[in-house]
């Protein structure tokens, strides 16, 4: 899903435009007529967000000029063990940037409220008098004999946390792929769909779609084949 980037500007009494106010004062003091005070208002708090907006940018600007690419250190591993892709996990990626970020007077938090479907988590960031906002929806995953419902539940906030961060600041990953992108509440909803196949019409529906899902991941696709015998063989057996 494509995450929705917003930008808005946040009061802050340090960024004022030369005289701003004592002009108003002024206007003020002379009887200026109530529409005309408000017109010169809005125009001084317009001009308060354009600088705050251009500060904001030029600051931003700056702090990515100082990020590198951050490695892929943590591996995600099968049921059996055995590795299946590296990724750079949340807490990598905050202490590979949290210093420039704060240093150019930047920062964030997170929001998390349940949607229809799944979980909506919003990043702010905050800085210099404006506010950038990073939205990604991740899709409900029901829990299965390989995650727990609680599990499930800090897989996909810990997975929305991740894109926002990386998405919200443009951090690039050093050679992220497909099969990194591939995180394991995607693998897990996969999964779960072949685990609750009810017929074998169903499994075999459910284990194509996740094979081809993840056309070029190897190792996600061996984890899917031996799900799908799991159940097939559950149901074969189901039958007896």
């Amino acid at each position: 899903m494509a995450d929705e980037v917003k930008v808005e500007i946040v009061e802050d009494r340090q960024i004022q435009p030369a005289g701003g106010d004592s002009l108003i004062q002024l206007a003020i003091e002379r009887g200026l007529d109530t529409d005309k005070l408000e017109k010169l208002i809005d125009l001084r708090n317009k001009e308060i967000e354009r600088q705050a907006k251009l500060a904001f940018d030029d600051a931003f600007a700056r702090m990515q000029a100082e990020f590198g690419p951050v490695v892929r250190s943590k591996t995600a591993k099968g049921d059996d063990g055995k590795p299946m892709y590296a990724y750079a996990p949340l807490e990598a990626l905050q202490d590979a940037v949290g210093a420039i970020i704060a240093k150019h007077g930047f920062s964030y938090s997170w929001n998390e409220v349940n949607v229809e479907g799944g979980k909506r988590v919003t990043m702010t960031i905050t800085g210099h008098g404006a506010s950038r906002t990073s939205t990604f929806d991740v899709p409900m995953v029901q829990g299965t004999r390989r995650m727990s419902p609680v599990q499930v539940m800090g897989a996909m906030s810990t997975y929305g946390r991740r894109y926002t961060f990386l998405a919200g600041f443009g951090i690039v990953v050093q050679d992220e792929d497909d099969d990194a992108q591939a995180a394991s509440i995607n693998i897990a909803d996969d999964l779960n769909a072949i685990d609750s196949a009810a017929t074998m019409e169903e499994l075999k529906a459910a284990y194509i779609d996740a094979y081809k899902r993840h056309d070029g991941n190897r190792k996600a696709q061996l984890e899917i084949i031996k799900a799908k015998d799991f159940r097939k063989k559950e149901l074969g057996n189901a039958g007896h």
